[in-house]
């Protein structure tokens, strides 16, 4: 497998090995300013809308004025291949499902703490009776204790029947995701909350800009 090839204008690399190039950049440069605005704008995640557009922004502008050498390259080969015939339609794919998971864990948790907030309030109760919990935070140590008692079949049954509880009782799932939520500090609320309008504004960024790229090629 050649993983790299002179087309004697630039050096392109395989397509893979650009894909991760591309991603893991993009991730060591998203992730870090995702947490900062996390802390800077607390609860407050429109504060942060708009992040991905001005670095998509920057880095395209960089590319384009060829500031950003090899990775501008394929940065820019990375926008137009991806979204071309067959990879076109499985990305869009990917991104709509992946939308309606993220919709649906956001409108799951919302019920959790609204609808069935009484049954809630139930389960973080028996919790902290049975020390699961102490001072709304995780007891690890009486979770191991409890799963210890739990065989190994009985603890991947549970995992795998999870999913089936949003047709058998919707009730109970919508719980489990609040519960999990708030004792996680609603970073699970959080996470999907920036990642759905994040996802939406980064397949807008990137069509427009393909648009772009084609029209000034």
């Amino acid at each position: 497998m050649t993983f790299f090839k002179n087309d004697h204008k630039n050096i392109s690399y395989h397509p893979f090995l650009e894909f991760l190039i591309v991603t893991i950049s993009l991730i060591t440069i998203l992730v870090p300013l995702r947490i900062a605005s996390r802390i800077i704008f607390a609860d407050e995640w429109v504060g942060s809308l708009g992040m991905i557009s001005i670095v998509f922004g920057a880095i395209l502008f960089l590319s384009k004025k060829e500031k950003l050498g090899k990775f501008g390259q394929i940065f820019l080969r990375q926008i137009i291949k991806n979204y071309k015939g067959k990879k076109k339609v499985i990305i869009y794919f990917q991104t709509g499902l992946f939308l309606s998971i993220g919709i649906f864990t956001i409108f799951s948790i919302n019920a959790g703490n609204t609808d069935n907030q009484i049954l809630k309030d139930q389960i973080l109760e028996e919790f902290l009776n049975q020390g699961i919990i102490i001072d709304s935070e995780w007891n690890y140590d009486s979770i191991e204790k409890i799963s210890s008692q739990v065989s190994t079949n009985e603890q991947i049954e549970s995992i795998i029947s999870l999913p089936l509880l949003i047709i058998e009782n919707f009730e109970i799932f919508s719980v489990v995701l609040a519960v999990t939520d708030q004792l996680m500090g609603g970073w699970v609320m959080y996470f999907w909350q920036v990642m759905v309008i994040e996802v939406i504004e980064i397949t807008l960024v990137v069509v427009i800009s393909k648009k772009i790229l084609l029209k000034n090629s």
